[in-house]
Order: C-alpha cells, then structure tokens, then sequence
C-alpha cells in the first residue's frame, strides 16, 4: 500500500529526459480502487519548486468511473493517466510516444465537441 502524499510534487519525466512537470493533483477512481490521472502544471525546470500552499490548494479529487468522467480542461494543466507511467521511484517516467498520443486524441475530442458555427443569413434592410 502507498499513501498519495508521496506523489504530491514529485517530478514527472518522459522518457526523452524532458521534464514535464510535478504532480499537483491526483484524480482517484475509487470503483476501480486505483489512481487515474497525475494532473501536474506546465511549468520549467527552473520554477518547479511549489510550496505547501500549492500543495494544500491542489489537494486530490475523487471521481466516478473514468469513462462517464467529464475531462476538467484547465490551461497549462497536464492530465497524465496513470496507464501512460512507465515507472515511480524518486521521479515518475511517463511514456512520451503514449502522451503525445493520448493528448492528440483530446484535442480530437475538444474539436468534435465544439459546436459548429452556423452561418447566420444576411438580411438586407435598405430603406425605401
């Protein structure tokens, strides 16, 4: 058994090396009983130290089963799924090839939910 708090601000990596962030959230699915997403902010390597304001702030969610969830979308927030970590030890490694997929399927995903615009008619008032 691990108690959450271990992951609260613990660096996230890919694969490639590159530092994507800390986690500041995590999302609970508690029918499954298992995590579903590490949400963590975007931010660089140079400002990746958060203070227990952020930790307190960004506490963790619990959510219904992962497929009726609604995605929080939230800007320069990464939701990370838990199926997409390769490893957790003192950092987390997060599969990049996996990442770039799913998050290309969430954008896919915004776009269809957009509603469409449609064309309003013109309507010509000249005065007679």
């Amino acid at each position: 058994m691990v108690n959450l708090t271990t992951f609260y601000n613990r660096n996230i990596y890919n694969t490639e090396g590159k530092f994507i962030g800390q986690v500041n959230e995590i999302v609970l699915n508690i029918k499954k009983g298992r995590i579903s997403f590490f949400k963590t902010k975007a931010i660089t390597e140079e400002n990746r130290s958060a203070g227990l304001r952020d930790v307190i702030r960004n506490s963790m969610r619990i959510v219904p089963e992962e497929e009726t969830m609604n995605q929080v979308t939230t800007e320069g927030i990464i939701d990370i799924p838990y199926e997409l970590v390769s490893a957790v030890g003192d950092i987390i490694l997060v599969d990049q090839n996996k990442l770039t997929q799913y998050q290309n399927a969430m954008k896919q995903k915004q776009m269809k939910r957009q509603p469409q615009s449609i064309p309003q008619p013109k309507i010509n008032s000249q005065k007679q």
